[in-house]
């Protein structure tokens, strides 16, 4: 999991042992229920993905059984488009080929290696009748450990990539550094107002274990943008590369490097998905992450935490080279 950030408690017992106080000082940091947090997707052409969870104390473990521990089991999990109404299936990683353990991680963002350890289990269907459509409307019904939380989602057309390109750190040399920059891409936003985006990459060039050097999509932090003060014009931006939660830590640089391939996803997403993202993404930056500092996230969730997400990407790639 991510590094933690220290809560004010934490910061003060250090401030006053570096400052050679001798005085003990005991602070008694108040229990918290557990939630139910949701991680739910839908995408044109797919099966709706839900990942329900708990959340868990700051002070809880945090090894792999105790990480394991909080994915919740036998939830009754339901996901209507206002004319079919499928009961979705529980899929636990214990039961996946290897091949299938790729698939589930891209389908998910999980990490291959975590899935392959663990018995992790998420909710979909095969049931083409449900999947995603643009323009869908889609009722997300969960009944789990005694609680009942409902959300609602939408599917909103996406708005293509115009170009990709890649631009070095060191346009002129002068640093020496002819190897690592960012993407940029251009895109015309739609003259309604009210677009919503999300950013994802993922570097498809093969690593020394021959698969992909991104296992899946990741966004990098700030990936979240709204048309507010470009509505219905072309608007050039810059891309830096996603980190997951389970990037390597020695790898959690934001540059590509030169000969990197790289897939860029354009996410249009409707305004409740983008106020979870963006405020989730705050509270990752300022206060730690969703599992223990979840007071300032906005979520669609009735009933619980987390978020059930209309995804709709243009997808484009490129090949790093200026």
């Amino acid at each position: 999991m991510k590094p933690r950030a220290l809560p004010p408690v934490s910061a003060l017992a250090l401030a006053l042992l570096f400052g050679a106080c001798e005085k003990e000082i005991t602070v008694d940091v108040p229990a918290t229920e557990p939630r139910l947090v949701v991680e739910g997707t839908i995408e044109p052409g797919s099966p709706p993905i839900v990942i329900l969870t708990r959340t868990q104390s700051y002070f809880a473990p945090t090894d792999l059984n105790a990480f394991t521990q909080l994915f919740v089991k036998n939830a009754l999990v339901t996901v209507s488009n206002g004319l079919v109404t499928d009961t979705l299936d529980m899929v636990c990683s214990s039961m996946l080929t290897d091949a299938q353990v790729l698939l589930a991680a891209e389908a998910t963002g999980l990490d291959p290696q975590l899935l392959a350890s663990a018995d992790i289990c998420i909710y979909s269907t095969t049931d083409p009748a449900i999947f995603g459509q643009e323009g869908g409307v889609y009722d997300l019904h969960i009944e789990a450990e005694g609680h009942t939380l409902t959300a609602t989602t939408t599917i909103v057309p996406a708005v293509p990539l115009d170009s990709l390109w890649f631009r070095l750190l060191d346009q002129d040399g002068s640093d020496g550094d002819d190897s690592t920059g960012f993407v940029w891409a251009r895109s015309t936003d739609p003259a309604a107002p009210d677009n919503f985006y999300r950013v994802m990459t993922r570097r498809l060039n093969l690593g020394t274990d021959g698969l992909a050097q991104d296992p899946t999509f990741a966004a990098p932090l700030g990936s979240t943008s709204n048309d507010e003060f470009f509505n219905g014009q072309p608007i050039e931006f810059i891309i830096a590369r996603g980190s997951s939660s389970f990037s390597d830590p020695d790898d959690r640089g934001s540059t590509f490097l030169r000969g990197d391939t790289v897939a860029v996803k354009l996410i249009s997403i409707d305004k409740a998905t983008y106020d979870f993202y963006r405020s989730y993404e705050n509270n990752v930056a300022t206060q730690g992450d969703l599992f223990t500092q979840p007071a300032n996230v906005r979520s669609n969730i009735s009933g619980g935490l987390g978020v059930w997400a209309g995804l709709h990407a243009f997808t484009d790639t490129l090949v790093c080279e200026p």
